[in-house]
């Protein structure tokens, strides 16, 4: 989420609040209780967007990774008995093969991590007799292949998380969009009509109406790439530029 839209956020989170503790001062005028409804459905829409397009990676990131780990286990105790195997019998060049470090299988790249269990589980199917006194039989190779399969399956899922994001993207600019217009064609100007009742609530209105700028919003502003490492809900805060 760029900083431009957060720092927009935390705005109307203030503007929100002022209209809330100064209720008396505008309920029974129609049009700005109206202007207040709609302004507050579409920031609480904003939030859920915000909340839902943090979410969209997280949690399949982590499922994908405890996926790995299992996988790895796995595939470790399947390498140290072809590796034994190979050792019996002197083969060098299946040594070479089925020999994995624990970090290889756990912090390779995800491609390189793919092709390297998918290469034990082939020549554990190739030595699958020989391995029955390594403490590896057909059930746990296939055991590995179903579990290499599904994390096939669970990593392509990111991939459709992306596409959820741009979508929920979208849903944000127009979000933001239509509260501007609330505020600019409805409350900015209904609040006037209490200058002379509350003065202090159309005084704290107005401030509540500024933005702080914080750093990078204006690169962020004008750059179309996201930071994912920070897409966390957006924290009520009072957001000096006038939107």
């Amino acid at each position: 989420m760029r900083n431009y839209v957060k720092n927009k956020l935390q705005m109307y989170q203030a503007v929100r609040r002022v209209i809330q503790s100064n209720n008396a001062s505008w309920n029974g005028l129609a049009a700005f209780e109206n202007a207040v409804t709609r302004f507050s459905q579409k920031v609480t829409e904003l939030e859920n967007l915000a909340y839902q397009k943090s979410k969209a990676l997280l949690g399949m990131k982590s499922t994908r990774d405890q996926k790995r780990e299992a996988i790895a286990e796995q595939a470790l105790y399947v390498s140290n008995a072809l590796y034994a195997y190979a050792s019996t019998i002197k083969d060098e060049k299946l040594k070479a093969e089925v020999h994995y470090s624990p970090s290889e299988l756990s912090y390779s790249p995800l491609s390189v991590f793919m092709r390297l269990v998918n290469g034990l589980i082939n020549t554990a199917n190739d030595n699958v007799n020989e391995l029955a006194d390594y403490g590896v039989d057909q059930s746990r190779i296939d055991d590995l292949t179903l579990a290499h399969m599904e994390f096939i399956e669970i990593s392509n899922l990111p991939r459709q998380a992306i596409v959820s994001r741009k979508v929920i993207t979208q849903q944000i600019t127009k979000a933001v969009h239509e509260i501007d217009d609330v505020l600019k064609s409805q409350l900015d100007k209904l609040i006037v009509l209490l200058t002379n009742e509350d003065p202090t609530f159309v005084m704290t209105y107005e401030g509540a109406r500024t933005i702080i700028d914080r750093p990078a919003t204006r690169r962020a502003k004008d750059d179309d790439v996201e930071d994912e490492s920070d897409d966390s809900i957006f924290p009520d805060g009072q957001g000096n530029n006038s939107p």
